[in-house]
């Protein structure tokens, strides 16, 4: 009876695993891209030149650049593998397929995807700057400062991992969802820094280099922090929470479509301020 349920809980959970594995593998793929070339975006625009897919992607995207094109599906795959991360929990709850393992799955998902992905773009990033000149003189160290985001995002996904199956998980649904930032957006962040990069010209960029020294200092500490943060993942078990996220998510829309790459850079920051300005705004019992 025990072996019959089992069978019938695998079948029910790998619709829920296969998406955490598709962020795992393009969490992966993100890392072997960056770390491939000095000069971001050529490893996969050649990676699709040798599928013979680049003049088409270069068609749709209507980039005129092969590095460009290979950044624009850089982003592509790493934001797919980030979409799987979002919708894995709730497929499982839908399956009635949530267990330990599936628990465990997701964090070692997020680690490659959400901190050695982000630790390794990041580490490019900032070589880049360091190569126009960009960065200040003697500033070099800064290109090590990155692989702070996956030592923090470690340390996030280990404890969310011993509260999310103890007694008293750290995640409220009637207050805030998390303590510290969630590690997937150490993806978001670095993945919009490599968005404003791949539509910058000339001297445009050359400011996102202090984005960058934050992403690669403030966004570690946040994460192994325990400042509460409003969750993406957990649509339809709050209507309050529903609505304070739908109206972020709207307000970040509007914001990237006026601002173009400046509304990206403030829609990055404003999700750290959603959280602290939702929790001084509950009543005190919660807190």
């Amino acid at each position: 009876m025990e072996r019959r349920e089992e069978k019938k809980l695998a079948w029910r959970s790998w619709p829920a695993n296969a998406l955490t594995l598709t962020n795992l593998g393009a969490g992966a793929l993100v890392c072997w891209w960056a770390a491939s070339e000095f000069d971001l975006g050529w490893s996969p625009a050649e990676w699709l030149d040798s599928l013979g897919l680049l003049e088409a992607w270069m068609g749709i995207t209507g980039a005129d650049e092969r590095r460009v094109a290979g950044l624009q599906w850089m982003l592509l795959v790493w934001m797919f593998g980030q979409l799987c991360d979002l919708l894995d929990g709730a497929v499982a709850r839908w399956m009635g397929a949530e267990n330990e393992q599936g628990a465990m799955l997701d964090s070692m998902a997020d680690l490659v995807s959400a901190g050695l992905a982000p630790a390794f773009v990041g580490m490019a990033l900032m070589m880049e700057w360091q190569a126009i000149g960009v960065l200040p003189p003697g500033w070099a160290w800064a290109t090590l400062l990155p692989l702070t985001v996956v030592m923090a995002a470690a340390w996030r996904l280990a404890r969310f991992s011993v509260q999310a199956t103890s007694k008293n998980p750290d995640r409220d649904l009637e207050t805030l969802d998390f303590k510290g930032i969630p590690a997937p957006f150490a993806a978001l962040f670095w993945g919009g820094l490599l968005l404003i990069w791949s539509q910058c010209n000339g001297n445009e960029g050359d400011w996102l280099w202090l984005l960058g020294l934050a992403g690669a200092t403030l966004l570690p500490l946040g994460m192994v922090s325990n400042s509460p943060q409003v969750g993406l993942k957990h649509w339809g078990a709050n209507r309050k929470w529903d609505l304070v996220r739908l109206g972020w998510l709207l307000m970040v829309l509007l914001v990237c479509v006026i601002l173009r790459p400046a509304g990206v850079a403030v829609a990055l920051i404003s999700y750290p301020m959603l959280g602290a300005i939702s929790y001084r705004l509950l009543p005190k019992k919660t807190h």
